[in-house]
C-alpha cells in the first residue's frame, strides 16, 4: 500500500504542497475512470426493470416447468444482452478500488504534509461543538456529502411511472405493483445512507470528508448525465407547488 501513498505524496508536490487539492483531484478523477462501469451497470439495471413484466410473462406461462421457465428467461437475456454478472463486476471493483484509495489518503493524512486547506485540518474530523451538547456535530462537509449523497440515491431510482387515463384498474394496479417493487427495497436505503455518513463521518479525518464531498457531487453530475432525474422528480415537481 507505501507505493499508492508514494504516488499521492508526489502528485501533493505538483500541486505545490496542496494536499487539498490532491484530495479533490483525485475524487474527480476517481470517478472519471470508473464512469464507463458505472454507465454499464446502470444500463443493466435499466435492462432488468425493462424485462420484468417479459419475465413476469415467462414464470406465469410455464410455472408448471421450472426447466422451461429458465431455458425462456436464459433466451429472453441473451436477446435482450442483460447480463448480471456486469453490475455484480463493477460494484466490486469500485468497492476494492475504493478501500485501497481511503486507505491511500489515511497514509497520505500521515505522511506528514501541510494539512490545511481553507478554514479545515485535514488531519481532523469536519466536526464542531456547541455548548451544552457533550458530543460532536458534523461539520459542512460532512452535511453537504449527506446531501449530495441523498440526491444521487434518489436519481438512482426509477422515474414514477405515469398513470394514463386509459388505463384499466389491472393495468394500474400491475404499474402501481412494478413500480413499489423497484423502489421499495432501494426507498429504504436512501435515507440510510446519508445518516450513516453523517455518524460515521465524525470519527474520520476532514481530508476524508473532502474526497466523500467531492466524489459524491461528481456522482451526481455524472448520474444525472446517464439517467437524469429520476426518482428526485417528484420531490422537485412538490417544492414547485409548495
Amino acid at each position: 500500500m507505501d507505493i499508492f501513498v508514494d504516488l499521492l505524496v508526489s502528485l501533493t508536490k505538483v500541486f505545490g504542497n496542496n494536499l487539498g487539492i490532491t484530495i479533490i483531484f483525485i475524487g474527480v478523477i476517481s470517478r472519471v475512470v470508473f464512469f464507463p462501469l458505472l454507465k454499464s451497470s446502470h444500463q443493466q439495471i435499466k435492462l432488468q426493470r425493462d424485462l420484468k413484466p417479459k419475465l413476469d410473462a415467462i414464470k406465469k406461462k410455464y410455472k408448471d416447468d421450472r426447466r422451461r421457465q429458465m431455458e425462456e428467461q436464459q433466451r429472453l437475456f441473451q436477446e435482450a444482452g442483460f447480463n448480471p454478472a456486469i453490475g455484480c463486476l463493477a460494484a466490486i471493483v469500485q468497492l476494492v478500488v475504493a478501500i485501497i484509495l481511503l486507505n491511500s489518503l489515511t497514509g497520505l493524512l500521515k505522511a506528514g504534509l501541510e494539512n490545511h486547506f481553507l478554514s479545515w485540518d485535514l488531519a481532523k474530523p469536519d466536526t464542531f461543538r456547541i455548548s451544552g451538547i457533550g458530543f460532536d456535530l458534523p461539520g459542512i462537509m460532512l452535511v453537504l456529502t449527506a446531501i449530495a449523497t441523498l440526491i444521487q440515491s434518489r436519481m438512482m431510482l426509477p422515474e414514477p411511472i405515469p398513470l394514463e387515463k386509459t388505463d384499466s384498474k389491472k393495468e394500474v394496479g400491475e404499474k402501481e405493483d412494478l413500480t413499489e417493487a423497484l423502489t421499495s427495497s432501494q426507498g429504504q436505503l436512501v435515507y440510510l445512507f446519508p445518516i450513516i455518513i453523517l455518524f460515521s463521518g465524525t470519527f474520520f479525518p476532514s481530508g476524508l470528508a473532502l474526497y466523500w464531498l467531492v466524489s459524491t457531487f461528481t456522482g451526481v453530475i455524472q448520474q444525472y448525465y446517464i439517467s437524469g432525474l429520476g426518482g428526485l422528480k417528484p420531490w422537485l415537481k412538490f417544492l414547485q407547488k409548495s
